[in-house]
């Protein structure tokens, strides 16, 4: 175990004093697990890349040629 000291504004730690008091647990104990449920749901898989435009002809764009095509769609 490690020891550590956090600030956390007041109405988020009263909002954990009264869950562990609803759950009868040690408060440690409900700050450890509310910590492991947002790292759980921070590893949600991430969203498919959509595919590559292929253009016809073999044409490859270059990153001077993409940054051309905005400035023109700007202007």
């Amino acid at each position: 175990m490690m020891k550590t000291t956090l600030d956390l504004p007041d109405e988020l730690m009263r909002a954990v004093k009264i869950r562990a008091v609803h759950e009868h647990k040690k408060l440690k104990d409900t700050i450890a697990e509310l910590i492991r449920k947002g790292i759980a749901a921070s590893k949600s898989p991430r969203p498919k890349l959509p595919k590559p435009v292929k253009l016809r002809g073999g044409f490859k764009p270059t990153t001077e040629d993409i940054e051309a095509a905005i400035a023109w769609g700007r202007d």
